[in-house]
């Protein structure tokens, strides 16, 4: 009697733990990416003079926001986290205000006016391939900046390896995605993630500087993850800045203080 009873505990633990593994595998999307959608007639407004650019990747329309100033010096390609649209991550435009540079925002596919949805990693390096091209006919011989926060610093990362920036900078990034479920997941099965997201590979053996931006007090993706990045090469410098959570980085003055250093004078 006993040995039936472990027998079909067992087997319980088997079929719940192979669901369980199915859930993760088959809902992945939903799981990591909570999107808004836009209606096509959605008038965004910002006091800046800014631009509404549909985009073409794997035949999907998607759409970008573009912030333009009198002769730039160059533009910052910017990839958004994993939440939300344009109506909101638009805003963000007042962090580069003062900076002398264009700055275009991508909604990957399946996010506010974008068509389609994210189908796997590769559909988001899809997506900012065609940012990258739109931006190298529109801005020929100037210096690109590559920017990524949360999410996207594994999609800004992974450009920059295809396309050499002046800079690349990442915000609240990861070591790679399935450390980072690793680290606020241990019970997740990591090998069954589609999503690899591999900042570390991306910004090991590159030319071009690297400088990471990191709240101490990030509640998401640990700090330590830019610790571990910034020791992976002299290129990488890290910016830590005290105080600041996943969502507040851009709210502390010593963050402008040194995006100024950075990017005032390409």
């Amino acid at each position: 009697m006993a040995t039936g009873i472990v027998s079909k505990l067992v087997l319980v633990l088997i079929v719940s733990a192979t669901s369980l593994a199915a859930v993760l595998f088959f809902n992945q999307e939903r799981l990591i990416f909570h999107p808004e959608r836009l209606p096509a007639d959605h008038a965004f407004d910002f006091p800046v003079p800014f631009e509404e650019v549909f985009l073409t990747s794997d035949s999907v329309r998607i759409h970008s926001l573009l912030f333009t100033r009198p002769d730039p010096k160059g533009v910052i390609l910017y990839f958004h986290g994993n939440a939300g649209s344009l109506r909101s991550w638009g805003g963000l435009h007042t962090d580069f205000d003062t900076l002398p540079y264009d700055l275009w925002i991508l909604d990957y596919r399946g996010f506010g006016k974008s068509e389609g949805s994210v189908s796997g990693e590769a559909s988001l390096h899809a997506d900012a391939r065609a940012l990258l091209t739109a931006a190298k006919a529109r801005y020929p011989g100037l210096p690109m900046v590559f920017y990524g926060r949360s999410i996207g610093t594994g999609v800004a990362s992974r450009l920059a390896l295809e396309h050499e920036p002046r800079m690349l900078i990442l915000e609240t990034p990861y070591v790679s995605f399935p450390d980072l479920v690793e680290q606020i997941a241990p019970w997740a099965p990591t090998p069954l993630l589609r999503y690899r997201l591999e900042n570390d590979a991306h910004i090991r053996d590159v030319r071009f500087p690297v400088h990471l931006f990191h709240g101490d007090r990030d509640e998401l993706i640990p700090v330590s993850s830019t610790v571990r990045l910034a020791q992976l090469g002299d290129h990488i410098q890290r910016h830590i800045i005290v105080g600041a959570r996943h969502n507040t980085v851009p709210a502390f003055a010593e963050y402008h203080r040194i995006l100024g250093q950075l990017l005032g004078d390409p």
